[in-house]
């Protein structure tokens, strides 16, 4: 009897060391022990459409997510990761396990990216700017671009407007967005801001808000005061009510297309463009370029004065002279050209 209690011990105890050899040398290691390359907090890793199991552990290897590859690899088969391999990105922090790791990838729990859309000027300029952010290439979303006129009340003819359905903020979306789900989203953000109240004070200025949006564009490109923005927008307010042509400098800029211009030349108030708003009289077709919010907010409550006249002050300081009749503004505007030339800046 105390012989088989002998040979059951002895293999209780094998057992035991068995698995805890097995924990030690298989589990611990290929399951549980951290397994990250990086020192930071987190690393993104991103997973675009089509990858392939392989690709993605040569991938895991070279930008320095994954330490020892090899485990990763039995980690990830003993959990039948491999066979679809979900795209999107996601965030790993330093320290996680094979398995911690292996179970995101495989549920597809991604972990959003900030999309910021600002600062832009073109349709092509806000696609190129969105394809360095998310997985879809510029050509793609263009094309997106081009086909949400559907979406987006309020657009003139041609594709001029289609930028007035971006309000600039700082987006959450997910990295592998489609470009028409980007849109669907960019309406319902156009919708949120378009509050039937800031409508019903665009309809009262006799504007529709894509109109305030252009308006609001141009007075982006003619100061960077805040202060002063309110009163510029009032400027082409009375402007646009007395049936003035705009004479907006930043536009005759965008219709010449160079962006670098510090001066405005008379031979540039003859460029044959809608942009040109020396030539052609009311608001060009569409922005030219996209104001920031508070722009947007500050043309909705343009400032209520006499002013039909405005130009840059001779100090340097960015601010401007208004002025209510035209003498006023020529000696305003004489001022600040002799500043330019002072100064040697010609274009």
């Amino acid at each position: 009897m105390q012989r088989w209690i002998k040979i059951g011990f002895v293999l209780v105890a094998g057992l035991a060391l068995a698995a805890a050899l097995g924990w030690f040398f298989v589990i611990q290691p290929v399951f549980l022990s951290g397994n990250t390359a990086f020192t930071q907090d987190e690393q993104r890793f991103n997973i675009p459409e089509g990858t392939v199991f392989d690709t993605l552990l040569l991938r895991l290897e070279k930008e320095g997510i994954i330490r020892d590859i090899s485990s990763f690899r039995q980690c990830a088969r003993f959990l039948e990761y491999g066979q679809r391999i979900r795209p999107g990105s996601y965030l790993i922090r330093q320290g996680e396990s094979n398995l911690t790791i292996v179970r995101m990838l495989r549920a597809g729990n991604q972990t959003p990216v900030k999309l910021i859309i600002h600062n832009l000027r073109t349709l092509e300029d806000l696609a190129g700017r969105i394809s360095t952010q998310i997985e879809c290439d510029s050509l793609r979303a263009l094309e997106a671009f081009r086909r949400s006129r559907a979406i987006l009340p309020d657009i003139s003819p041609g594709e001029d407007s289609l930028l007035c359905l971006f309000i600039p903020n700082t987006y959450e979306v997910y990295w592998n967005i489609s470009p028409e789900q980007l849109m669907e989203r960019m309406a319902d953000e156009y919708d949120r801001f378009w509050t039937s109240d800031r409508t019903s004070m665009a309809t009262s200025a006799g504007l529709t808000p894509n109109q305030i949006y252009i308006l609001a564009s141009i007075v982006e490109k003619e100061t960077l005061v805040q202060d002063e923005k309110s009163t510029i927008a009032g400027v082409y307010m009375n402007r646009l009510r007395q049936g003035i042509p705009l004479q907006a400098d930043p536009t005759v800029v965008f219709a010449r297309q160079d962006f670098s211009a510090r001066r405005v030349l008379f031979s540039d108030l003859e460029i044959d463009s809608p942009y040109n708003t020396y030539k052609y009289a009311g608001l060009p077709p569409g922005p030219i370029c996209m104001p920031q919010q508070s722009t947007l907010l500050a043309t909705l409550n343009a400032e209520q004065h006499q002013y039909i006249y405005f130009c840059a002050k001779a100090d340097g300081s960015g601010r401007h002279a208004f002025a209510k009749t035209l003498a006023a503004h020529n000696r305003n505007a004489r001022d600040y050209q002799q500043w330019l030339n002072a100064r040697q800046i010609y274009n």
